[in-house]
């Protein structure tokens, strides 16, 4: 990765959690939204290991809620091991070491309507996102795509490779242009990952990813929007008819 991508990417992951993360929660309660917001993007890998939580004044702001309602939110956060607070010189709100793993330790097995159900709802929109994102993506958005795409091949462990998935998904929905889709793609990216968690797939299973990856980033950077579309749809409906395959194997045999 050249040093131009790698400040693409790391521009383009602070926008996205500006987009997806920072912004005002909905619904009713403020405290199980907020803990669910970061709890979700510590999942995806948005919020990492050693990065540092806003103040609790920006924060509340951003989010559009309470001081109380932060801290109480913190405080769960906080007692789940996922985040620490450091005094003194440096110090502040910090995500901690193997949160991702605490995150997703309890995800379990869906159903096979389940997986069905949320494939519809990633092809509608993350198929629109496809088609958008060829006709609106930047010559650095691309190039951005295509090296996430050839760091993907072989990268191991899984959640490795999970995260680089997500980002992968969440900048194609940067690139369509669109800002709510971003943050619908992130919802559903949450949900995908703990499914994920809970039926690990294999290596093969992550190369048939790798390739249907790189046909949709190809079309993507062709500028064809139709067959961007039609390749993200076949690759979530995939995915899902794969894992509902993982589904109806034992534990045992797929450890």
């Amino acid at each position: 990765m050249s040093a131009a991508t790698r400040e693409t990417e790391r521009e383009t992951v602070q926008r996205l959690v500006e987009r997806t993360v920072f912004t005002p929660v909905r619904g009713a309660g403020a405290v199980a939204e907020t803990v669910a917001r970061l709890g979700e993007a510590i999942g995806l890998g948005l919020l990492r290991p050693g990065d540092r939580l806003p103040s609790e004044t920006q924060l509340a702001s951003a989010l559009g809620i309470s001081a109380a309602s932060l801290r109480s939110a913190l405080v769960v956060l906080r007692s789940a091991g996922l985040i620490e607070t450091r005094r003194g010189r440096g110090g502040g709100t910090f995500v901690t070491q193997g949160a991702a793993e605490a995150v997703l330790a309890a995800a379990e097995a869906p159903t096979a309507a389940d997986l069905e159900d949320l494939a519809t709802e990633r092809a509608v929109v993350e198929g629109g996102a496809a088609a958008l994102a060829a006709e609106r993506a930047t010559p650095e958005q691309c190039a951005l795509l295509e090296s996430i795409v050839e760091g993907m091949v072989g990268l191991g462990p899984f959640e490795a490779w999970s995260e680089r998935d997500a980002l992968l998904h969440l900048v194609i929905g940067d690139a369509s242009g669109s800002p709510r889709l971003v943050s619908r793609i992130a919802e559903l990216r949450a949900e995908a990952y703990r499914i994920s968690r809970a039926l690990p797939a294999t290596a093969e299973v992550l190369a048939i990813a790798d390739r249907e990856h790189a046909e949709i980033v190809r079309a993507i950077g062709a500028g064809r929007p139709a067959r961007a579309r039609a390749l993200m749809e076949a690759h979530v409906r995939g995915t899902a008819r794969l894992q509902a395959g993982l589904g109806r194997i034992t534990p045992e045999a797929r450890a």
